[in-house]
């Protein structure tokens, strides 16, 4: 009878050891090959996640767009007058005294700060509570959209009204508290109900499960992703906890769409929808927000007002339940639903705006420039570019008047660089309308012709003896007769005025703009590849320079904001300007993407940059640039400057680039497809820069140049000795201990030919012209003009 009884015993004995042995036989094998692999997707998922939130990666689903913003203005030592414009330029409107935030008055110069997005973070209007020097706001000027055209901005959890975290949750995942990623129960309800088909009123997909298919990218209708998608979002929810998987959610979300481009992310959609911030939606609006998110084409408020209330009611509802306040609740209910769409901000200054693009994309990837949300604040001074965009075109519709309507329109680009800081301040590029178009101020190459002068002269002066004394200096001479140079294969160039000498000093030779003597200049210092290395320290691109002694006339091609950059490292003691327009760009994180700039390198003596700059004032005082200071019945620019023109053969470019203690400014005209324009740079390039400059100017105090000062010596233009009475002489610039060579000139030169007629420009040969076709038209014998005539009319 025992026996008989323990044999179930014996079964249930039997039965325990081999489930005990199962169990112990998972458990072994779950540790050794389930747990590895629950902890590299767990791994996996939290290191997918993070990198979203450092903005490390970008695609569709996680793509914000960057804003470039111009610079600010402190109001300490800016005059009142430029701080009026500056205020003007931002619309700020007239009253005086100035109370509410956006006011300026003229009279006094005062302004009611508005704050705004700085470089340290928001400032509030106002002057209390600052944490940076008062002053006038950045001004958006464009929009970074990249290939996924996905506008989204970026709404800080701690800045999301409560009313929509509650809407939010009601609509996707009112359990969202109570489970750890994964609602096991609900999927369980959500299964039963399709098993029956009678469908569900809450989805199975958690927000955290959202949250990882949106990151992941990962769509793919199998059960093989379902249980990835379950694994990760058991991974974040328990790794990075709660407020990380809302923070990424209410960024993430596709809410609707506007031609080409999607509206993601709450801030982005209350702004398209509502024309405000998300932190400013009401109950209504953040309901209707949350109710669209499965299909926002379907249910979208502006398209669809009555299927979006249907869905926001339903919404509100649940909130009541959930325990929202009933009357907020009824309130809310009784709105209508209105939405419009709100246009993104116009992009402005296309050319700088190309030019910051250009740069970023040269310095950055692609994703951290087009998808991490980067607050892009560059060195664009507002007033200094809408003159550019005003007075160069102007200038340009005169000259055109008077050379004659031709097949293409005649061009201009022109670069502004700040002189103190090296940054690119200001961008004119032609008749460019959009920022991803062609952009003459930064891209496009034309021959410099004697504009690239200077370079010579500079790299000249930067050259020392075995013993470190100077080589050159404003009063050595070089060779000035018409001859074949050696080695050059018959290479005889000539000096536009048909006027030689034995000899020329240099200071003649640039302040004139001598081509032999020029060349002779870098003849004597070793040829065109000692040249373009020295061009190449100081930013220009010589990859493609021909290795001639042509390239001291500017046989190479090089773009305006070369030039301006070479002005202001002149200006600014030989240290490089970067030309960079990018101060400092943030991500949407609040990581330094691109930090300010630093030191600036030393790549000229400050010295020899003196030198330089010396010369190059001769040009303006003395020599060819003279147009600058006013021509043609309107004033140039009248204060201490440097600067250089630049006609190429065949006058097929014009040039001028100069430069003051504040600014640096180089110019370009010419035809894109190249063309004889009948002018040079004296005529044309001299006097609009002059406008220009003096545009740019407006209401900043004129200066003299700092750091290495020199002083004038008068000296003969072709010995460089001091002279005898014979002689013409030029104030040739030395520093403290330097002088001419020992004696005086030792040639006696004879008188000027008061009958030698002196060289025909373009306006003299223009009213002289006018003048025999009247004559000729009256029968009569034309008078001789007078000075160069003022006419026509300024621009």
């Amino acid at each position: 009878m025992a026996t008989s009884r323990s044999l179930p015993v014996r079964i249930l004995i039997a039965l325990a050891r081999t489930f005990a042995m199962f169990v112990v036989g998972f458990t072994i094998t779950f540790a050794v090959v389930a747990w590895p692999r629950w902890i590299l997707a767990r791994d996996e998922a939290v290191e997918m996640a993070q990198a979203h939130l450092r903005h490390d990666v970008a695609h569709p689903g996680w793509s914000f767009p960057g804003r470039v913003w111009s610079d600010a203005v402190p109001l300490e030592g800016t005059s009142k007058e430029r701080l009026v414009l500056e205020a003007r330029a931002r619309g700020y409107v007239e009253a005086c005294p100035p109370k509410r935030p956006g006011e300026v008055c003229t009279k006094t110069g005062t302004v009611s700060l508005r704050g705004g997005l700085f470089a340290e973070g928001p400032q509030p209007p106002g002057e209390q509570g600052w944490s940076r020097p008062l002053a006038l706001e950045p001004v958006q000027i464009g929009t970074l959209m990249g290939p996924d055209a996905e506008l989204r901005w970026h709404l800080p959890l701690n800045e999301a009204p409560r009313h929509l975290i509650a809407a939010l949750l009601a609509a996707e995942d009112r359990a969202f508290y109570d489970h750890h990623g994964v609602n096991f129960s609900g999927m369980a309800r959500a299964a039963y109900a399709n098993a029956r088909g009678v469908g569900v009123q809450q989805g199975a997909s958690t927000l955290t499960m959202q949250v990882v298919r949106n990151l992941s990218q990962d769509k793919e209708k199998t059960l093989q992703r379902k249980l990835r998608e379950m694994m990760a979002a058991l991974a974040i929810d328990t790794e990075l906890g709660k407020d990380t998987i809302l923070q990424i959610y209410l960024d993430a979300p596709y809410l609707g769409q506007d031609g080409s481009m999607s509206i993601c992310g709450f801030e982005a959609a209350s702004w398209y929808y509502y024309g405000v911030s998300a932190r400013d939606m009401s109950l209504g609006q953040a309901a209707t927000l949350a109710s669209i998110l499965p299909a926002p084409g379907r249910f979208s408020p502006e398209k669809h007002p009555e299927v979006a209330k249907e869905r926001r009611d339903r919404t509100l509802r649940t909130m009541a339940e959930l325990g929202w306040p009933a009357a907020e609740v009824q309130a809310a209910l009784a709105e209508p639903v209105v939405a419009r769409r709100h246009q993104l901000p116009a992009d402005r200054y296309a050319a700088y705006l190309q030019a910051t693009r250009q740069w970023l994309e040269a310095n950055l990837d692609p994703g951290l420039v087009y998808g991490s949300g980067l607050d892009v604040f560059t060195a664009l001074d507002l007033v200094a570019q809408e003159s550019s965009d005003t007075v160069i075109p102007q200038g340009l519709k005169f000259l055109e008047g008077a050379v004659g309507r031709r097949k293409q329109p005649l061009e201009g680009a022109g670069a502004v660089v700040s002189s103190v800081s090296g940054y690119l301040v200001a961008a004119y590029g032609g008749s460019q309308r959009l920022p991803t178009d062609f952009n003459r101020a930064t891209q496009a190459r034309r021959q410099a012709g004697s504009s690239l002068k200077p370079l010579t002269y500079a790299h000249a002066f930067s050259l020392r003896a075995p013993d470190g004394s100077r080589r050159f200096n404003a009063a050595s001479t070089v060779r000035n007769d018409k001859h074949v140079f050696p080695n050059t294969d018959g290479w005889s160039p000539r000096n536009i005025s048909g006027d030689y000498s034995s000899t020329s000093s240099l200071a003649m030779g640039l302040a004139w703009s001598q081509n032999v003597a020029t060349a002779s200049v870098l003849e004597a210092s070793g040829g065109p590849v000692p040249l373009k290395a020295f061009a190449k320290s100081l930013g220009y691109e010589t990859g493609h320079w021909r290795d001639e002694l042509g390239l001291a006339l500017g046989s190479a091609e090089v773009t305006p904001l070369e030039q301006a950059r070479f002005v202001a490292t002149v200006i600014g003691g030989g240290k490089l300007a970067s030309g960079r327009p990018v101060v400092t760009a943030i991500d949407v994180g609040g990581t330094v993407r691109v930090a300010p700039e630093g030191e600036r390198a030393q790549v000229m003596r400050p010295e020899d940059a003196a030198l330089t700059r010396g010369l190059m004032r001769l040009v303006i005082e003395y020599g060819t640039g003279g147009a600058s200071r006013g021509g043609l019945g309107k004033g140039g620019y009248g204060g201490p400057a440097i600067g250089k023109t630049g006609t190429t053969d065949s006058e097929k470019d014009l040039w001028f680039i100069g430069g003051t203690p504040t600014y640096a400014a180089a110019l370009w005209l010419g035809y894109d497809q190249p063309e004889r324009i009948g002018a040079s740079a004296s005529d044309f390039a001299a006097p609009v820069w002059g406008w220009w400059a003096n545009a740019v100017h407006r209401g900043v105090a004129q200066k003299d140049f700092g750091g290495v000062k020199t002083r004038g010596v008068a000296v003969c233009t072709q010995t460089g000795k001091h002279g005898n009475g014979t002689c013409r002489m030029i104030g040739a610039p030395f520093l403290d201990g330097e002088k001419p060579g020992p004696g005086g000139c030792p040639i006696s030169h004879p008188p000027p030919d008061p009958e030698a007629p002196d060289r025909e420009n373009f306006w003299e040969r223009r009213e002289r012209m006018r003048l025999e076709r009247e004559a000729a038209a009256a029968g009569t014998a034309p008078p001789a003009p007078d000075a160069p005539p003022d006419r026509p009319a300024e621009p």
